[in-house]
């Protein structure tokens, strides 16, 4: 076996009726392992040659997964990264061998990234609107989910990518239509906007969410009606989720935190489950404020 071997199959604990996929369990620390491998899998089968340039613009974690992924199988990963993340995943990146480029928030870190990948001849992972992205989750983490439930009520989830809760969501309701699946989103981003006609003012806390406006597969979860209902998570409820989860002995971080803490106010009879995409330890700032 070797590392790769070792993505997903991640274990489902059940907390007095609350379902949490441990999926910082995987290799790199959170889910993006999954899409990573798929994603680069793909672009093999596509043509992608050993040694060629591995380009992903991501927040933090797809960055990390790509990274030592795409070194392992033989490739050059250069991750851009917005200037609001933490330094902590910057520092993984580097050390797992990545190339790290900041950009400002005014620039598009999306025609930034296609335009590096094509002066390096390389590819561009584009995971936001890329089919491998919710495929991974279709294909591994919702059939793992549904036999660790068996009689699962509720999905809920938030969006980034909006890649997991695609994959999961689909999955689930063609196999047992009766799931509701929740999606989650950042309170005062351009998606809240989209979807609610409005947006509140927050603190931008949720790496890893959408604050970006309706994706390639956001915009398929909405068309295809997968979203049951939409909940809107600010720094209040993240902070309050993982000061919960941290109770019981799970150091989860903001995404999970929000997820937790609306799973929570939906489980009453109901069998519910979420994921736990990575740990607080990325987040220096947030640890500091669940310490007092």
């Amino acid at each position: 076996m070797n590392m790769i071997d070792t993505i997903g199959n991640t274990p489902t604990v059940n907390m007095d009726g609350m379902f949490l996929k441990l999926e910082y369990m995987n290799p790199s620390g959170s889910h993006k392992d999954r899409i990573a491998l798929s994603m680069i899998k793909d672009a093999e089968k596509k043509g992608l040659k050993k040694g060629s340039c591995v380009v992903e613009y991501t927040s933090g974690n797809t960055g990390i997964a790509v990274t030592w992924i795409a070194r392992s199988l033989g490739y050059r990963p250069i991750i851009i990264l917005p200037e609001n993340v933490t330094p902590q995943k910057e520092r993984i990146i580097k050390l797992l061998g990545g190339k790290v480029i900041r950009i400002p928030s005014d620039i598009d870190g999306y025609q930034y990234a296609e335009s590096i990948a094509r002066e390096c001849h390389g590819i561009y992972l584009a995971q936001t609107k890329n089919p491998a992205n919710f495929r991974a989750h279709y294909e591994t983490t919702a059939p793992e989910l549904l036999t660790q439930v068996p009689k699962l009520n509720i999905f809920v989830m938030g969006v980034g990518t909006g890649g997991t809760f695609y994959g999961i969501a689909k999955y689930l309701k063609e196999k047992e239509e009766r799931i509701k699946c929740v999606m989650v989103i950042p309170r005062n981003s351009m998606l809240q906007e989209e979807i609610f006609g409005k947006k509140e003012e927050d603190e931008e806390i949720l790496e890893g969410f959408s604050y970006h406006s309706i994706s390639t597969i956001i915009k398929k979860i909405l068309d295809e009606n997968l979203a049951d209902d939409v909940m809107v998570a600010g720094k209040r409820e993240a902070i309050e989720g993982m000061k919960l989860l941290a109770s019981r002995g799970i150091p989860g971080g903001p995404t999970a935190g929000a997820q937790y803490y609306f799973a929570n106010k939906l489980k009453k009879e109901n069998a519910v489950a979420t994921l736990v995409p990575d740990l607080f330890y990325k987040y220096p700032k947030i640890m500091e404020e669940l310490s007092h």
